[in-house]
């Protein structure tokens, strides 16, 4: 199998299951400063046997960097700068959840005032779209000190995703229902409507596409060359006629900065081309958003994947 062109949902996950149990006993019985130090040697292991990762983040950073020229990458290995970030981030899930990090760390980025509109809980849920910029489980653990009756309903793709999660819940994370994005049909679109209705929130990342190669895509430019983005936050909003919202949680001179931004209201009623146009330009304005955080914050892009998948926009 040529693993440059294998679908970043299917790729082997090297002493994965090892590593978190690993973290999670560091963060349990040592001091957080050990634990991030401990995490320079593991992300080393990485780097050092992560051929195509290390070239993946390697492009990612050169089309960054030209797309903006000033943007603050490190002088000094920068590619493995950006497994370290990784490596830390990962910590940080655990101690946060441990409570070996405060809520006070995270402030709050939120012009739209979306923050008090979840808060008093008022009228129907909403889409939270987001990405793997950043380090989004922070929202997740911090939210249960200030908004503990908010309710999410989380879309993902495959197992991957479950391993760190069922690691977080033994290092004291709370339950959050899941939703397999494979396993969405007319009932589960049904029931996520009705959820909606009573105040619930849904999250989806808009910046990885689904494993099924019948998923349906949008190429849109990122970072001066097309990429494929998923359709599916956008059609969803379509579907459930909600507004979305973006969420970003970055973290910022030893604090996660929370950013909150309304994205788009309820969408039009629209069929055919007119429907594909919509998703086309609300998947490019999302594109756009993400490049300029990355610009602010790009260590903190964990894509390590082949992102702009140059064989399958040939091949589309």
């Amino acid at each position: 199998m040529n693993h440059a062109n294998t679908h970043w949902s299917q790729k082997k996950e090297r002493g994965n299951s090892f590593f978190l149990r690993i973290t999670l006993l560091l963060v349990q019985y040592t001091p957080l400063f050990f634990v991030r130090f401990i995490a320079f040697f593991v992300c080393l292991y990485f780097y050092l046997t992560s051929k195509t990762a290390r070239h993946n983040i390697k492009t990612y950073q050169q089309k960054l960097k030209n797309q903006f020229p000033k943007t603050p990458l490190p002088k000094i290995m920068p590619v493995y700068r950006q497994f370290i970030q990784f490596g830390i981030a990962i910590a940080d899930r655990f101690a946060a959840w441990q409570n070996k990090i405060s809520p006070e760390r995270l402030i709050y980025d939120d012009p739209d005032n979306l923050f008090n509109h979840i808060k008093q809980n008022q009228g129907r849920g909403e889409i939270f779209v987001c990405s793997h910029l950043g380090n989004v489980e922070m929202v997740r653990c911090f939210a249960r000190h200030w908004l503990p009756d908010l309710k999410m309903n989380v879309l993902m793709h495959g197992k991957n995703a479950a391993k760190i999660n069922q690691a977080l819940k033994q290092a004291g994370a709370e339950d959050m229902r899941v939703v397999q994005v494979a396993d969405l049909d007319a009932a589960q679109m049904l029931d996520l409507s009705q959820r909606l209705d009573a105040g619930e929130w849904i999250v989806i990342a808009a910046d990885r596409t689904a494993p099924n190669e019948n998923s349906k895509t949008v190429a849109v430019p990122f970072l001066g060359e097309k990429a494929l983005f998923p359709q599916g936050a956008w059609l969803m909003a379509l579907l459930l006629k909600s507004p979305v919202s973006l969420l970003f949680a970055v973290k910022k001179n030893k604090q996660y900065q929370l950013y909150l931004r309304h994205f788009a209201d309820i969408p039009p009623s629209v069929s055919g081309k007119k429907r594909q146009e919509y998703i086309e330009q609300t998947a490019q304005k999302y594109a756009t958003i993400l490049a300029e955080f990355a610009a602010e914050y790009p260590l903190q892009w964990f894509n390590f994947h082949d992102f702009w998948q140059e064989k399958q926009l040939v091949k589309d």
